[in-house]
């Protein structure tokens, strides 16, 4: 049976389109890939094993990432199902390897899916010099092998180090597996007794812990290159629950050692081992000068001694040093012993400062009454800071304790206190924080106004706003704090409605401008605007709205700069803030950055905007950055920008424009002699300039404004090019490319395409109505691509008269065109692109009545999916794939005719194919026919059936085997069908040659009506093969191919000689 898909497609077709299609151009194609390869089973997968070629003679690269791939995708908990069939094929494919590389590939991939039933597979490979490692390696890793399998291995030709490698990789802690490895030891290299002694960790016993205790010595307890003294630790630590007397005696040894390290290793085991002399141990390393050991046997204490150990320490805290009772203080607070509140309460009293602040910060850890109290009690001492941050941290609530502080006289209690109230919002200090606002102590007054803005509530609105307007200025903006504290959980809504409606009755409305600021919804900003109007209050509602955070404010601020200079740089810089942070796109934000630019602030404000320009990464932000070249105030920050945008863009990095932009930028470089920073710019810059291309961006014409009877226009006819201009309509306009109407622009900000094969864009499309905009237009042979203020409007449109009539002009000139007061442009640049190669007939083809389908320019006489076939370079370029955006179809339906063109492969492995009187919108192979179109050599499509190589009749005849060149080589072909005969020319050479009806007895369906027909090659019912007529099309399987010069001769039209 051959394995066939819902596209009739059979294992091998399924392989060679899943290779054609990776790496995949998004995750739903591969997944989708990945799926189709993986369905194909054994069968599938074998045969992508048998693509791989002997190391070093092949590319493999993109077989092994199909490999890895699908087994990977196989490895998903939801593919299950498909695991086997995958697995299969692997382990199929590597039986028939014969190159040692592809086979240490293989076992690396099987080792991902593999299962106890296949430890035998890997262990057969374990005598193999070349593949053992990988061997172990996959034992490694699966499932299901035991200590018997491994000491049969220590009988094998295996590698020592490798079979205690595969030990330690599955922490085997079988004792049985200890001689075997203990005999191995006398006279091992270095490498393998690191190997043997990190197994033993696993396996070992007391024979083992004396082996490594006399290598671990003979290092002298020091790291080095078999790290025995590491395995003797771990061992130990694995032997502690088995062997505690002789760990024990061992970890004494340890802690005689003078390394650190070693010490602190050694009293983690006495401690595990020490069962109920714990506690004593514990105490007897509290005595130690050395803090790592003393925290070590701390950090063991409760694990090794139980909770009782606190009680123990606890009663002998006051033998302890002064540097030891601070690390038992740190260890209660961190374990939050309740138990020990009245020994850290005292230590917080204690001379040692190390200590006091320990206890104070360990205090806050414990939590509970007492330990509230005393941390209360020392805010108005030495260490009130200490105790305010514990406080502030405290596990607990403290709410009547720190409020119960604000009746105290002290002022150090009551500030700290204040603070404590503010930070930890404690609502309910605030009547006792408003009694202390009439404190006789100002250093206390003022914390009792700074606590407000911590503890307000929206309930205390009115108090707070009639506190406000009787306030001094001193504690007028700490009220205002208090009252943005109050309203901030309301919605901006909400709290315009609250203030707003405060203002409404005050004698002093400025005093909520910062209240408007926080609301900042537009209702908000438009009553900051109304009270900027106003004189008195313009200073306050401007400080106002310079907090605004919302991006609608931008406007407001523009509006203040254009109208106001003492207010312009501030205004500006604000505005900056915002756009910065806007969800604007790139040139949108530029067009305002240019805007404020255009008021001519200060240099510390160009500077601020021209860095932001320099983040924007195309053509009009580097004329802005270059105009300010020439400025010495600016220059500096024009370069930088120049710089990094040309960097950033190797679009522009070509043309005398903007070569001589950045040269200019280099100059201002090198004139900054002594500032390292510039001289590393000169240096990137002389690195782009050697690279710099001839033909770029130029400018296209002068600024100026097109109106009635006068339009702006360029001197020369361009044929293929890309445009940027800056527009203002002021009257509806057109712009004109290679003659033609092409797009209109509106001074209410429509877009529209004016063109036939492209829907009509209206509406704001990212333009700015009676404001600067931006356009790009790409236009290259029958394609146009606009783009406005950065928003796509279309990147593929037809470029065709809107009638639909007449062809397109070849070339024209750009210009813009309007009525009335018309439209202002300026900063149009054109960067002109090599012209198409125009294919014309022959004089012979021409006066056989050939037509021609494809000049290199344009697609007018075909239909379906231009967005995966597009001209380029006088050519089609197809990166369609089956089933993606359709197939491309002549306009036209022929019978019998002679079908030219030439064909290049571009990627390697393509797959296409040329529909022959076939319908629209159906699959050409079954419903018509196919000639098939395929780089068939390539290593993809080894074991391609013979009906699918190119040139064939997809599924009916078998052509002759073609040789293509190399990629890139162009080859011809003529297609030519009579009736039933079918002849196919490739390079000059017939290599099909025969009689649909004849090849199939004229069954082109299945007699019986089954799905599977014995008179076709393939098997398949083909219901269109004896269409009359029909549809050419191109039947797109994967990028990478190229057609050109098509041409036609329609047969049917002249008496055909049979």
């Amino acid at each position: 049976m051959r394995g066939q898909d819902a596209r009739n497609r059979v294992t091998s077709t399924i392989i060679a389109d899943g290779l054609a299609q990776l790496p995949a151009q998004s995750s739903a194609v591969y997944n989708e890939v990945m799926d189709e390869m993986a369905r194909t089973g054994e069968e599938g997968i074998a045969s992508l094993v048998g693509m791989l070629s002997p190391s070093g003679k092949g590319n493999n690269a993109p077989f092994e990432y199909a490999i890895s791939s699908v087994t990977d995708y196989v490895t998903h908990p939801d593919k299950v199902a498909l695991r086997d069939g995958v697995k299969q094929g692997l382990v199929k494919g590597l039986a028939s390897c014969k190159d040692n590389a592809n086979k240490a590939f293989l076992l690396a991939q099987i080792q991902k899916v593999a299962t106890a039933a296949d430890i035998k597979l890997f262990m057969g490979y374990l005598d193999d010099s070349y593949l053992q490692s990988y061997a172990l390696e996959g034992l490694a890793l699966i499932p299901g092998v035991d200590a018997q399998q491994i000491l049969k291995m220590g009988g094998m030709r295996v590698s020592k180090v490798g079979i205690a490698h595969l030990i330690s990789m599955r922490k085997m802690a079988d004792n049985s597996l200890e001689e075997m490895l203990l005999a191995w030891i006398p006279g091992a290299d270095a490498a393998t007794l690191k190997g043997i002694y990190d197994a033993l960790t696993y396996c070992g016993t007391e024979k083992s812990m004396k082996v490594l205790a006399v290598a671990a010595q003979k290092a002298g307890f020091k790291y080095e290159e078999t790290h025995a003294t590491d395995a003797y630790l771990r061992l130990l630590n694995r032997l502690v629950a088995s062997n505690s007397k002789a760990v024990m005696k061992a970890s004494k040894q340890l802690i005689a050692q003078g390394d650190r390290a070693v010490r602190c290793g050694g009293l983690e085991l006495l401690l595990q081992s020490a069962g109920t002399k714990g506690a004593a141990e514990v105490l007897k390393a509290l005595k130690d000068n050395d803090i790592q050991y003393r925290n070590t046997a701390l950090k063991l204490a409760q694990s090794c001694a139980g909770d009782d150990i606190y009680a123990s320490v606890l009663r002998n805290f006051g033998k302890l040093s002064p540097a030891a009772q601070c690390d038992v203080v740190r260890w209660l607070g961190n374990n939050h012993v309740s138990s020990a509140v009245e020994t850290v309460a005292n230590a917080m009293n204690n001379a040692d400062e190390t200590l006091a602040k320990a206890a104070i910060q360990t205090a806050g850890k414990i939590g509970g009454e007492r330990a509230l109290a005393s941390l209360c009690g020392q805010l108005g001492g030495k260490y009130a800071k200490e105790a305010m941050d514990a406080l502030l941290a405290f596990n607990g609530k403290i709410d009547a304790a720190v409020v119960g502080l604000l009746a105290d006289t002290n002022p150090s209690t009551l500030t700290h206190a204040l603070r404590i109230v503010s930070n930890r919002h404690l609502y309910s200090a605030y009547d006792a924080v408003l009694r202390l606002l009439d404190s006789q102590n100002d250093e206390v007054k003022q914390a009792a106004y700074g606590a407000l803005a911590g503890i307000t509530r929206p309930s205390e609105f009115t108090q707070l706003c009639d506190m406000l307007e009787k306030a001094d200025a001193a504690a007028a903006p700490k009220l205002q704090k208090a009252l943005l504290f109050a309203l901030h959980t309301l919605s901006p809504e909400q709290q315009f409605a609250q203030v707003s409606g405060r203002m409404a009755g005050s004698k002093r409305p400025q005093l909520y401008y910062p209240l408007l600021s926080q609301a900042g919804n537009k209702e908000a900003l438009q009553l900051l605007q109304s009270e900027y109007a106003k004189p008195s209050k313009q200073a306050d509602a401007f400080a106002a709205l310079l907090k605004v955070k919302n991006p609608e404010a931008v406007s407001t601020l523009y509006t203040i700069a254009a109208t106001d200079d003492k207010r312009k740089d501030a205004a500006l810089m604000s505005m900056l803030s915002l756009l910065k942070a806007s969800p604007k796109n790139a040139m949108s934000r530029f067009l305002d950055y240019t805007k404020a630019l255009s008021l001519n602030p200060s240099a510390v404000v160009k500077n601020s905007f021209i860095g932001a320009i320099g983040t924007i990464y195309e053509l009009p932000a580097l004329s802005w950055a270059a105009h300010y070249l020439s400025d010495k105030a600016t220059s500096f920050a024009a370069a930088t920008a120049v710089k990094n945008i040309i960097a950033k863009n190797k679009g522009l990095q070509k043309g005398a424009m903007t070569r001589g932009w950045l040269e200019k930028a280099q100059q201002v470089f090198a004139a900054k002699t002594h500032d390292a920073d510039a001289g590393y710019a000169v240096d990137e810059i002389k690195g782009i300039l050697a690279k710099f291309g001839t033909a770029g961006f130029a400018p296209a014409m002068s600024d100026g404004k097109a109106r009635r009877g006068l339009s702006l226009n360029t001197k020369k006819s361009y044929e293929n090019f890309e445009l940027y201009a800056e527009w203002r309509a002021n009257e509806v306009s057109e712009l004109w490319l290679r003659s033609m109407p092409a797009i209109r622009l509106t001074p209410s900000g429509e877009v529209e395409i004016l063109t036939s094969g492209s829907k009509a864009i209206s509406g704001k499309q990212g333009v700015v109505p009676a404001e600067w905009n931006v356009l790009y237009v790409k236009l290259v042979n029958d394609r146009l691509m606009v783009v406005s203020n950065g928003v796509v409007i279309n990147d593929n449109a037809i470029f065709a008269p809107k009638d639909g009539k007449n062809a397109a002009n070849i070339s024209g000139l750009i210009k813009f065109i309007s009525d009335g007061d018309g439209i202002d442009v300026c900063n149009c640049y054109v960067n002109e692109l090599p012209s198409t190669p125009v294919f014309t007939l022959s004089k012979e083809e021409k006066a056989q009545g050939f037509e021609v389908l494809f000049d290199g320019r344009s697609l007018d006489k075909w239909q379906g999916n231009f967005d995966n076939y597009v001209p380029e370079d006088g050519s089609i370029y197809v990166k369609a794939h089956f089933g993606v955006g359709g197939n491309l179809y002549s306009k036209k339906t022929y019978s019998d005719f002679v079908y030219r063109f030439e064909f290049c492969f571009v990627n390697p492995g393509v797959n296409n194919g040329i529909g022959i009187r076939t319908k629209l919108n159906t699959n050409a192979a079954y419903e018509g026919m196919e000639i098939q179109v395929l780089d068939h050599d390539d290593p993809i499509y080894k074991g391609l059936r013979d009906y699918q190589q190119h040139g064939s009749v997809y599924g009916i005849i078998v052509p002759k085997h073609v040789k293509f060149g190399k990629l890139g080589t162009w080859n011809t072909e003529e297609i030519r069908a009579v009736g039933d005969r079918i002849t196919v020319t490739v390079n000059g050479e017939v290599i099909l040659d025969g009689n649909i009806r004849e090849a199939c007895q004229g069954h082109h369906i299945a007699p019986d009506g089954g799905k599977s027909n014995p008179y076709t090659i393939d098997h398949n019912n083909h219901p269109g093969l004896f269409n009359k007529e029909g549809h050419i099309s191109f039947c797109g399987h994967g990028e990478g191919v190229k057609f050109r010069n098509l041409r036609i001769l329609d047969l049917s039209k002249k008496k055909v000689r049979k």
